[in-house]
């Protein structure tokens, strides 16, 4: 399932590709090359390569989708602050609260 902020899945960020469920191995849904003695290292190579490729990408984008997400919740916030300061007179009465106290 994909967060809200990040726009992707945890999964895709850590291991840089979609989850694939044991289902799908049986299946053979996954699309997969065969591997040979001969391309055994090109095609590491490769996939290292993309994984190096795509993992940048992947990354500022999810830092700029965190960061537009934190814009839209500041202005939300700010939206809901009243537009002047409480301005307080000498003889008014407030509510004195301390939060020290009651977290012991």
């Amino acid at each position: 399932m994909k967060q809200d902020t990040t726009q992707t899945t945890s999964f895709e960020l850590v291991y840089n590709r979609t989850a694939t469920l044991p289902v799908e191995i049986e299946v053979n849904t996954y699309p997969t090359e065969p591997i040979t003695e001969d391309n055994f290292q090109k095609t590491l190579l490769r996939r290292t390569y993309d994984l190096m490729e795509t993992l940048e990408n992947k990354q500022q984008k999810t830092a700029d989708n965190i960061q537009k997400s934190q814009e839209k919740q500041k202005k939300r916030h700010d939206n809901q602050l009243p537009d002047k300061p409480v301005e307080f007179k000498i003889g008014d009465k407030v509510l004195l609260y301390h939060t020290k106290a009651e977290k012991q």
